[in-house]
């Protein structure tokens, strides 16, 4: 990786000069990347526009850690007034300085040092009273049991603390944290705890008729249940009776189509008129035989699902079932009144 530019920066003119060492593994493109995006930055700090350059060293730091992208992000840190993340990264650079021996760990522990004197802090005072479920977060970041009642290191500005439970309302408190080394505290309020579910009377656990389950269907009454088979059986047993009629009206008319037919056949020898009789004689007969045999299948359904029906003393609705027969068809008229 080629040389990094160096920040005009008294203190830091040595550290800079040189190219850091990798933090960690990095792939060619990532690596190709990450040194882009320190160019652009370098570039955009020369121009005054700190704002922009600040993401893109902190891009260039996750894609390929190195120590002296470490520190021109902690510069730019501090050039936005950000003291706390400036702080982290010169805390970093020096932690892995010393671990290496590098020659530029002095002067960058005199860096933290001066950074550290206008360091501000936030404390979240937590009451003792709080239940073991609390959760507190701090701009978003959960702030663990351990950190509470201990001073955070923040960026001045605004920062808002939030404290959630289960079974109790949501606290938020906003505060805004100055610089020059300013140690701001928060108090959670008190919580408050939401209501239960009232409990029932002694004697009402039992749902009444108008308290409905909500999402259940309503469960059909055994009059409906009752009313609604009677029904069915008066339906078919009534096509049933209408069956045997029309077996029987047919039936009725097979025999004298047929003896029609004397006049014009001699023995099974017959002219066209003849041969038409004994065909519609024949024709009834067949209608009349299918028709008796729904008919009484239907009739016998229709007795069982009488004699089946459940139990009913409720008034029902009054069923008129009427068959309705002709020469050529059969019909059932069914009315009912509520």
């Amino acid at each position: 990786m080629k040389t990094r530019p160096v920040l005009t920066s008294i203190v830091l003119v040595a550290c800079l000069t040189s190219t850091g060492t990798a933090l960690a593994e990095a792939s060619t493109q990532e690596k190709a990347l990450a040194s882009r995006l320190f160019d652009d930055a370098s570039k955009l700090m020369a121009a005054g526009q700190t704002v922009t350059a600040c993401p893109k060293y902190a891009e260039s730091q996750r894609l390929d850690p190195q120590l002296g992208t470490l520190l021109h992000l902690g510069e730019c840190y501090v050039k936005l007034g950000k003291t706390a993340s400036a702080w982290a990264s010169f805390k970093e650079a020096a932690d892995i300085a010393a671990q290496r021996s590098d020659p530029r760990a002095d002067k960058i522990r005199d860096r933290l040092a001066g950074v550290e004197k206008t360091l501000s802090n936030l404390v979240i005072v937590v009451a003792d009273s709080e239940p073991a479920t609390l959760e507190v977060r701090q701009d978003g970041a959960l702030v663990g049991k351990a950190g509470w009642g201990t001073p955070i290191p923040v960026d001045p500005g605004e920062h808002k603390i939030s404290a959630t439970a289960p079974g109790a309302k949501a606290r938020e408190v906003t505060t805004t944290v100055t610089g020059n080394g300013q140690t701001a505290t928060v108090t959670l309020p008190p919580i408050e705890y939401l209501p239960t579910d009232a409990t029932p009377a002694a004697g009402s656990s039992t749902p009444t008729a108008t308290q409905a389950t909500p999402g259940a269907a309503p469960a059909a009454t055994p009059s409906a249940g009752s009313s609604q088979r009677k029904l069915a059986a008066l339906v078919v047993g009534s096509v049933g009776v209408v069956g045997l009629g029309v077996g029987a009206a047919f039936g009725l008319m097979v025999k004298p189509t047929y003896d029609k037919s004397d006049a014009h056949c001699t023995g099974n020898s017959c002219d066209a008129t003849g041969h038409s009789d004994r065909q519609s004689a024949f024709s009834k007969a067949e209608v009349s035989n299918i028709a008796f045999g729904l008919g009484a299948a239907a009739l016998v359904g229709g007795v069982v699902l009488w004699l089946t029906a459940p139990k009913d003393h409720a008034t029902e609705s009054a069923t008129l079932v009427t068959p309705l027969l002709g020469p050529t068809a059969a019909l059932v008229s069914v009315q009912r009144s509520w």
